[in-house]
């Protein structure tokens, strides 16, 4: 090829034909002579014998275009910059590849968080465009599309949906309808009217879109767009997103598409919709056909199965299925190694599990894992230490553990008291945490009492009327037993009024 290049001298149609082949082979990856081909290309650039302004510029582009490709930032800027410079003196004949080369070493800055030179070189580009009276519409579409990225990579949503509104327009002028630019910009612009809750006009977008497909009678098009109307309906509206998903999965049933990746997002979609309306056994039914679906594509242990593992086993604890919880738990816990956040999910609901089969051996291991997670996350002083030191606490209590019950109590509560909002754990740990005083062997009935009334009355702030009804048997109970007729009355005749108010 290096001999091709040397014979192109000042003919740049031939040029640019032959810079268009190596682009070309830049798609395949697999071509074992690219790399050897842009090298020799740089070779001849640096001797500079010999070579055309109009063939220097057409090989800066092509390098550019490669280490961009390749991921070298240094040597991709530098050859876009160099390209971009010699543009200026190039005639109309190269405007493509002059528009090419703006767009490419803008998106190359982008990608690498030089925002402010990607928007500087696409101003440059309209620039350049005005002056030489271009009107194609698809490339402003695609400038302003960029610049709407640029803007919402930077958060800026009010001058992203600006941006990618103009985007939108030009090219509804510039393509047709169906053209698969306008489906990729209108989602990239009804994700941002999503993030500012505009749904309304997020949803106004693929109305459109829609009877364009509907007019052709595209399913492939319509299962896709009622998918998006279903999980932008999410947001505001359960009942209609179910609808527009079911619509979706029935065309996709109807073109047997059963398989596809699609039909998979559909059926979690609807077992989601149905966890949130509270219809846990049919978004268990659905989330058992999504992970169906998902093995079929994935290896076990992708996050997407993980994630729905952790689902089927959480839900059927709802409903009861402590069996199926468990199997599925178990399962995704084996395969949650690389996800630390999920897989503290599967460790603390499978030591409530265990608790509750009262396997106490096994809810301690997971327990405690729970807990070294939470440290090393620098989580020690939360509620859900505080809450999992109560779990451990409760088993050794069952195990009539009382010394082991007694300090996981202790710790819980001094955790509990340097955070907010925790009224109900703090009373129920102060209760729990005074019948210890009163079982253990050196009984210490002064500070049990003072316990079981701290309890009580946070407990009774706190309004959980069922807790309350504890407390006050608890505490009853214990002024009975230490035969304390005085508190005992007291608190006896808290509960009747209660009762009666109640009634």
């Amino acid at each position: 090829m290096f001999s091709n290049l040397e014979r192109t001298e000042d003919q740049p149609n031939k040029s640019l034909t032959l810079m268009e082949e190596i682009r070309k082979q830049m798609i395949n990856e697999n071509n074992p002579d690219i790399k050897e081909t842009i090298e020799e290309i740089e070779a001849r650039l640096i001797s500079s014998k010999e070579i055309s302004l109009n063939e220097q510029f057409l090989m800066l582009s092509t390098v550019a275009k490669y280490y961009h490709k390749t991921n070298n930032y240094d040597k991709a800027g530098k050859y876009s910059r160099h390209a971009l410079q010699l543009s200026k003196k190039m005639s109309v004949d190269f405007m493509q590849v002059i528009i090419e080369t703006y767009l490419d070493y803008a998106t190359l800055e982008r990608e690498y968080g030089q925002r402010s030179t990607a928007r500087m070189e696409l101003a440059k580009l309209m620039a350049f465009l005005d002056s030489n009276d271009y009107q194609d519409g698809y490339v402003y579409g695609v400038i302003f599309s960029n610049l709407g990225k640029i803007s919402l990579d930077e958060e800026n949503m009010e001058s992203s949906i600006t941006q990618l509104e103009k985007a939108l327009t030009y090219f509804k002028q510039a393509v047709p309808m169906t053209h698969p630019i306008i489906s990729s910009t209108i989602h990239t612009l009804s994700d941002v009217y999503i993030q500012v809750e505009h749904y309304h006009k997020a949803i106004e977008l693929y109305q459109e879109l829609l009877k364009t497909y509907e007019t052709l009678q595209d399913k492939p098009a319509l299962a896709k767009i009622w998918l998006r109307l279903g999980e932008i309906h999410f947001y505001i509206d359960l009942k209609e997103a179910r609808k527009m998903i079911t619509k979706s999965i029935k065309l996709m049933d109807e073109m047997d598409a059963m398989n596809h990746l699609d039909t998979t997002k559909a059926l979690l979609m609807l077992a989601e919709i149905d966890e949130n309306m509270g219809n846990f056994p049919r978004a268990i039914n659905y989330y058992k056909k999504g992970l169906k679906q998902l093995t079929s594509f994935y290896k076990e242990n992708n996050f997407l199965v993980v994630y729905v593992y952790s689902k089927i086993g959480t839900i059927s604890i709802k409903v009861f299925k402590l069996n199926q919880a468990k199997k599925y738990l178990e399962k995704g816990l084996e395969l949650s190694k690389h996800f630390p956040k999920i897989r503290m999910q599967f460790l603390y609901a499978l030591g409530k599990l265990y608790s509750n089969e009262k396997v106490y051996d096994n809810a301690l291991i997971v327990f405690q894992e729970f807990l070294q997670r939470l440290e090393e996350d620098g989580r020690k002083k939360s509620l859900a230490y505080g809450n999992t030191l109560q779990a451990i606490a409760f088993n050794y209590l069952e195990q009539e553990m009382i010394e082991e019950a007694y300090d996981h109590y202790k710790e819980a509560l001094s955790i509990y008291e340097h955070l907010e909002n925790c009224m109900e754990e703090k009373g129920l740990t102060s209760i729990r945490l005074a019948y210890c005083f009163e079982s253990i062997k050196n009984k210490d009935i002064i500070q049990a009492e003072h316990y079981y009334e701290m309890g009580f009355k946070l407990i009774e702030k706190a309004r959980n009327q069922v807790l309350l009804e504890e407390a006050f048997t608890g505490i009853i109970e214990f002024f009975k037993r230490n035969k304390n007729v005085k508190k005992r009355r007291i608190y006896e005749d808290k509960l009747v009024k209660m009762q009666t108010t109640k009634v």
